[in-house]
C-alpha cells in the first residue's frame, strides 16, 4: 500500500504479453492487477510459466513507470513512529522485492517487521499474515489496523478481528473497509 506500482506492474506485464505475441490494453489489465494478480492472470490466460516470466519483468526496477511511493508516505511514517506507533508491511510481494523498495526510499527503518510472500502464508484476504502479525507482537486486534489499496487487504485484516483502512482516490466507493482515505496522511487521523 505504500508504493503506487501498479503503472509498473502493468507496464512489465504488457512486455510479458509481447513476448508471446498477445496485445493487452494497459487501462484494463491496471484495474484488474487492482483487484487481484489472480484476477488478471485469470482473466487473460496467464500460465504458470507466463507468470514466472512476468515476475521477471516486474523485477527490472528501472523500468518505466517505477514503482514509486504514494504521495504523503514518508510523511505518514514518520508521523506515526514519532507517536510510537508499530507498523509493519505485509505484501505479496518477495522478500527481494519488498526490501528493495523499502530500503530504496529510505523506508525500511519504519517497520518493526516486514511480512512477504516468503513467510508462505495463504495470500489475502486470508487472515493468516495478519494473524501472525497480532500473535507475535501480542496486538490487540480492537487496537489495529490493517492498511491497504485494495479491498483484499481489507478483507485480511477484517478476517483477522482488525480494523480495517482503504486508501483509495476514488470517491464514494463501496468498501467493507472501516475507515476509507483518499490522502495515505488521513491515516494519521484515525482513532481506535
Amino acid at each position: 500500500m505504500l508504493f503506487d506500482s501498479y503503472p509498473h506492474i502493468t507496464k512489465s506485464f504488457q512486455a510479458m504479453m509481447e513476448e508471446y505475441g498477445r496485445q493487452v490494453d494497459f487501462d484494463e489489465a491496471k484495474a484488474l492487477f487492482e483487484i487481484s494478480f489472480e484476477t488478471c492472470y485469470s482473466h487473460y490466460g496467464v500460465t504458470p510459466e507466463m507468470a514466472a516470466r512476468h515476475s521477471e519483468k516486474e523485477h527490472i526496477y528501472d523500468m518505466e513507470p517505477k514503482a514509486v511511493p504514494f504521495e504523503n508516505t514518508l510523511k505518514t511514517l514518520e508521523t506515526l513512529a514519532a507517536r510510537g506507533a508499530k507498523q509493519f508491511l505485509y505484501s505479496h510481494r518477495g522478500h527481494e522485492s519488498s526490501q528493495h523498495y523499502l530500503k530504496e526510499y529510505g523506508l525500511l527503518e519504519f517497520f518493526t517487521e516486514c511480512v512477504d510472500s516468503s513467510y508462505g502464508f495463504t495470500p489475502k484476504p486470508a487472515p493468516d499474515g495478519v494473524d501472525y502479525i497480532c500473535d507475535k507482537y501480542s496486538l490487540s486486534r480492537a487496537e489495529t489496523v490493517m492498511i491497504g489499496d485494495r479491498e483484499l487487504d481489507v478483507l485480511s485484516g477484517k478476517n483477522a478481528g482488525t480494523y480495517g483502512c482503504l486508501y483509495t482516490k476514488e470517491k464514494n466507493i463501496e468498501t467493507c473497509a472501516d475507515f476509507t482515505v483518499t490522502d495515505i496522511f488521513g491515516v494519521t487521523e484515525i482513532s481506535v
